[in-house]
Order: C-alpha cells, then structure tokens, then sequence
C-alpha cells in the first residue's frame, strides 16, 4: 500500500475511534441527565442459597440502568444466603413490589443446600404477608411477580391471594427441560417407576397441586424419541421486547389466566406426535399462557429472574440495545424478549404513580 492511502486509512480509523468515544461519552452524560426515581422497593425472596443473590443481581442492574437507587439490605425481603432471614416486611405499601422467588432454601438429609432437597430450611410466603401483597395491588401498585412465588410450599390461602391478584389460575404443575433424565434427584425419581427406566435428554412435570395442606405429587416424564428440540421456547413477548422466540432452559409452571387480564407471550413445549399423546393422557397442554399483563401487574411463568444476562455499560441511555447487538449471553434472548420488557412495564407504571401519574408506560 502506498503512504498515501495509508494515511488515508489511519485517518479515517482514527476518525471512527474518536466518534465512537465521543458517542459513548454523549450516551453515559445523558444516561446521568435522566432524573433519579426515590422509590420505596419490595423485593420479596426467599431462596437465597448463597451470597450470590442470583435473582437480584439482574434486578439491581436495571434498576441501575432506570436511576432508582436499589440497596440490597434495605429494599429485599426474605432470606438472607443459607435461608436465614432477612430485611423487615414493610409497615406501608411500597412505591414497586417484585416477588422473585417463594420456593425456599432446601437441604437434603445431609444438611447440605440441595434445590431438590427435602428439608426446608427457610420461611415461605405468609397468609399475612400476602394479604398485604394483594390489599396494595388491589390499591394501584405496580407488581411482577413469577414462576415459584404461588405453588408449594406458598401456603394455599397466600396462594390464592396471589393467583387473584395476578389474574392467574394455578394448576399446580410444574415443568423443566433435563439434560439427563437418569441423573434426576432420588426425591423425584421415586415418583416414577422402580427401577428408574430413564435415560438421555427429556422433561418433567411434576404436581403437589398448588398450595394443598397434604399434596399429593405426580411425575410425567418425556424422553428423547417423544421431543423435537431439548428446550421449550416463549413465543410473542412484552411490548418493547426484541425478538419473537426465545428457548428458556429453567423451571416453568402451567398457570391459566383470568378473563380480564392479557397473554403477551405463551410457552411452547417441542413435542412431536408421540410426546403430545403423553401430554394429553395427562391432561398437559404443549402450549400454556406465560406473560399474563394485568392493568398493572405482570406475571411470568418462568423462572427468569435468575437469568445471567447483565445489561452492557447499564449506565448508558442505550444499555439493553448494546447488550442485545453486542454481547449476547446464554440467557439473552429471553432477557431482552421476555424479563426486561417485563421489570420495565412495572417500573414505568410505579415511577409514573409516584410522581404525578400521568408519565407514560412504555410501548
């Protein structure tokens, strides 16, 4: 190449640099410009199995990306790592509820924390506390909630409170994609048939019907030869969320929705005619409602809020496009299609109910 263009292409590599700097630093000065919101947060969770804080971890990012000051020892109620508790319910209703997780702390009969254990080693959810949840939403504030906050061990009679606050049915089944069906936890294999016949990629769907004093468990498992795919997908979304198909790889539940709520999203299981003929001996759909939008709360029957996506240079007025181009991360699709969208229909509607309520949600 000869000196001049090679100048050429340095000058103009050099010009490129610069703008991208120059548009970095526009971004993160008008991401500062945007006003704080001073917003009382309940963040309800119970299963806390480390220090890790996996749920609030993605919530503490977006709300850092919205400017609401979020303090983990303050605004998030319920255990601290290891089950024990934390936080004080509050006297008064909050500005934002997120209720991320009820399902609890577990140990198995050797004392160590096992998801699948069966010693609960946390508190859950009260009859209290959820007549609480379901006064304020009842009153006008903004809530998500998701997949584990109704079923067991949530007692039935906070069950329901939630289920009518949400405008969800809950029937009890829940569901998750296994990438090896004969390493299953002994407590749920020996709902199956002994011995275990299982083997290979599959799902399961298992029942305590939600919230019974006595439940009374049942196991549907489907195997490689009955699947398409390992993984369910969420299909449609949250308005503002990017794409139109995202697999999700956590724990899922069957919910029906209430005649004045909407269905944003559904979950869509890969089955093909073999699988489908278990699903309807069983009384299983291969397609449930997944996002249900009430006039101001959101459920999602996913156990999203321990997604790993972090939102890219978060403090940036556009964060979530520069994840979604730039840096997609296992959980991204669903991030960016399903739980952003989410948190940020809530947010709007509890900024907009604390200043003079007539702030716009978002589109």
């Amino acid at each position: 190449m000869e000196e001049g263009p090679k100048l050429h292409a340095v000058w103009l590599l050099w010009l490129a640099t610069g703008g991208v700097l120059v548009w970095l630093a526009w971004s993160h000065v008008a991401w500062r410009a945007q006003p704080t919101h001073e917003l009382d947060i309940l963040v309800f969770d119970v299963t806390v199995a480390d220090d890790g804080y996996r749920e609030h971890q993605v919530i503490g990012s977006v709300l850092e990306h919205r400017r609401i000051p979020y303090d983990l020892g303050a605004d998030h109620v319920g255990a601290a790592p290891g089950g024990s508790p934390h936080g004080r319910w509050p006297a008064r209703h909050p500005d934002l509820i997120i209720l991320a997780d009820g399902y609890g702390v577990y140990t198995d009969d050797q004392g160590r924390i096992d998801d699948l254990g069966s010693n609960l080693v946390s508190a859950v959810l009260t009859d209290e506390q959820a007549a609480d949840l379901h006064a304020w939403i009842a009153d006008g504030v903004p809530a998500y909630a998701e997949f584990a906050t109704i079923p067991t061990p949530t007692p039935r009679t906070a069950s329901e409170l939630l289920q009518t606050a949400f405008g969800v049915n809950a029937t009890g089944w829940l569901g998750h994609a296994v990438e090896d069906l004969a390493e299953l936890s002994p407590r749920l294999k020996s709902l199956g048939p002994q011995p275990w016949p299982h083997e290979g990629p599959g799902f399961i769907f298992v029942t305590t019907r939600a919230g019974d004093a006595e439940p009374a468990p049942q196991l549907v498992v489907l195997s490689e030869p009955e699947l398409d795919a390992l993984y369910p997908s969420f299909t449609g979304r949250p308005a503002g969320g990017r794409g139109e198909a995202a697999p999700f790889a956590g724990w899922f539940e069957l919910i029906t929705p209430d005649d004045d709520v909407t269905v944003d999203a559904w979950l869509e299981l890969p089955v093909n005619p073999a699988g489908k003929g278990k699903l309807d001996a069983a009384g299983l759909p291969v397609r449930w409602p997944a996002v249900i939008r009430g006039e101001t709360t959101m459920y999602v029957v996913g156990d999203l809020l321990e997604n790993t996506t972090d939102l890219t240079f978060k403090q940036f007025t556009p964060a979530a496009g520069l994840t979604y181009w730039l840096m997609p991360q296992e959980d991204s699709a669903a991030f960016h299609q399903i739980l952003l969208p989410a948190l940020d229909r809530t947010i709007d509607l509890a900024v907009a109910r604390a200043s003079d309520g007539t702030a716009q949600v978002s589109r």
